[in-house]
């Protein structure tokens, strides 16, 4: 892909800013480090992506998120893995050596989905936040089969999900609702137990502490926000940058909101885009068929409701008005559903009837089918989520704000800075595209409007500014202003550049 375009790893508009808010940690202009965090996204990913951001190689290129967000998706299927065998062995009825094999087509269904692999190489959130998620999950269903097992449990396999959902909170909003199904999950087995009189005083404490520990993530971000800004919940309020904000700039919100026909059409529609139709008529006929036998297999029922906790949130928020999706915009939500759908699959494939399960070639047909949409998807399309990234990439001014960011990599000979006003996202590409170092941009958005640079920016060492002609919304303001000063401007900078959507000039 990277040969085909160098910028396949960076389709994502957002992929490219994480990658710069990572390396923006290290390589500002202004107060690098702990002030360059910012709000509304999670800052978890920023501080993984930080050191691979660090090289320019890697930096440029968009390598750096392959770093981390493929070997998130490696680990993730080596925990679907776990998860799958773990269940399957506990479910009457199956035969024991087949639940490796099953286990791993499992894994597989997850590492080779063409879906999934794009996410897998790109600096975007939900590889890192899939690894978190689920393996808070295995841990809390070892937790939960020890202490169902009659032991007091062990509370280290409690102590590390708690871990993992912490850093899956810092990752993506969608983990804000795990700590409370964890906190469910363990009060309604420290019940069980204490009603057969097997769990003792200091279960019951250690268990609670550290349920607490699986708050801690959310509670850093509510105490961040509010040192630095003022607002604990700034990150929901912002202006221009919030998920709400931004949705209701956009249609998308109208079609959706209290509308939950709407949004589980186009949820739907876009899961069977993203996983075929047959994987999800093997889970929904495990749940539907199966759900008693589930039910009393050790913990089973509890990590299925974790595992439906994060695909619930995005279905609700949407439905609330703040989550978007159309059939190919935000199509990489639906990565949340993976877990649960693999899990229903292995006990899927697990309880065939005799004359299927005894068969070896009816039962690889079995797993064939499963894996047939994977090869369809990749041959005649669409792989939603490459279709949505590359749907904006291509879309209005991006490929100009890419074609701009060259030439002035072309231009910039390393003196002075280059102050550029053409709002967060244009700026984002222009800076990756250019390969200038972070730390040589003044940038200049609505907030930063108080710098002297920006009202004398020929005071400054500002030798080149890139204007936008149709500025996002948070650069509207400042491009504004140098349009109605502009005759001030053209004393000291004349246009060396110029396209239907951005301006170069250079310090006369």
């Amino acid at each position: 892909m990277y040969n085909v375009d160098k910028y396949a790893l960076l389709y994502y508009g957002d992929a490219g800013s994480h990658l710069i808010a990572g390396r923006k940690l290290f390589d500002w202009k202004e107060n690098p480090g702990w002030d360059q965090i910012g709000t509304v996204w999670l800052p978890l990913p920023h501080f993984l992506l930080m050191f691979p951001s660090l090289i320019d190689g890697l930096f440029f290129s968009g390598f750096a998120g392959l770093t981390i967000s493929l070997s998130s998706l490696a680990l993730t299927s080596i925990f679907l893995y776990k998860i799958t065998a773990r269940v399957l062995s506990r479910i009457p009825n199956i035969k024991i050596h087949l639940i490796p094999y099953v286990a791993l087509a499992g894994a597989l269904l997850y590492a080779l989905n063409p879906n999934f692999m794009y996410l897998g190489i790109t600096a975007m959130t939900e590889a890192p936040f899939m690894l978190f998620f689920v393996g808070s999950a295995f841990y809390l269903l070892r937790w939960i089969e020890e202490y169902k097992g009659g032991s007091q449990g062990n509370l280290k396999y409690l102590l590390v999900c708690a871990a993992f959902v912490s850093a899956a909170t810092l990752c993506r909003y969608e983990g804000w609702i795990l700590p409370i199904f964890l906190m469910v999950s363990v009060a309604i087995t420290i019940l069980h137990k204490r009603q057969e009189r097997t769990a003792n005083s200091l279960t019951v404490l250690g268990a609670a502490a550290i349920v607490v520990i699986s708050l801690s993530g959310i509670m850093f971000w509510l105490a961040f926000n509010e040192v630095k800004y003022g607002d604990p919940l700034e990150f929901a309020n912002a202006q221009y940058y919030s998920a709400a904000s931004q949705a209701l700039n956009r249609p998308v919100r109208e079609s959706l909101v209290l509308q939950p026909y709407n949004v589980i059409s186009v949820y739907g529609i876009t899961a069977v885009m993203a996983y075929g139709p047959v994987l999800l008529a093997a889970a929904a006929i495990a749940y539907l068929v199966h759900r008693r036998t589930i039910g009393g297999a050790g913990g089973t029922r509890h990590l299925l409701a974790f595992l439906a906790a994060a695909p619930i949130f995005t279905i609700v928020s949407m439905l609330i008005g703040i989550g978007e999706m159309t059939l190919w915009f935000n199509s990489r939500f639906v990565v949340l559903l993976a877990p649960l759908l693999i899990v229903l699959a292995g006990i899927y494939i697990s309880k065939q009837p005799k004359i299927i399960a005894n068969n070896k070639l009816l039962l690889a047909g079995v797993v064939a089918a499963l894996f047939a949409f994977l090869p369809v998807a990749l041959a005649f399309g669409p792989v939603v989520t490459l279709a949505d990234a590359k749907g904006g990439f291509g879309y209005k001014e991006t490929p100009i704000a890419i074609q701009t960011g060259e030439k002035l990599g072309s231009i910039y000979d390393g003196t002075g800075s280059v102050m550029i006003i053409t709002g967060s996202a244009q700026e984002h590409r222009i800076m990756v595209a250019s390969g200038i170092a972070l730390r040589n941009f003044d940038s200049i958005i609505e907030s930063s409007t108080w710098k002297q640079s920006f009202r004398e920016p020929w005071q400054s060492d500002n030798t080149l500014i890139v204007i936008s002609k149709v500025p996002d919304s948070d650069g509207v303001e400042p491009a504004k202003y140098w349009s109605d000063h502009r005759s001030e401007l053209d004393l000291y900078y004349h246009t060396i550049y110029e396209n239907q959507y951005y301006e170069i000039l250079a310090r006369t």
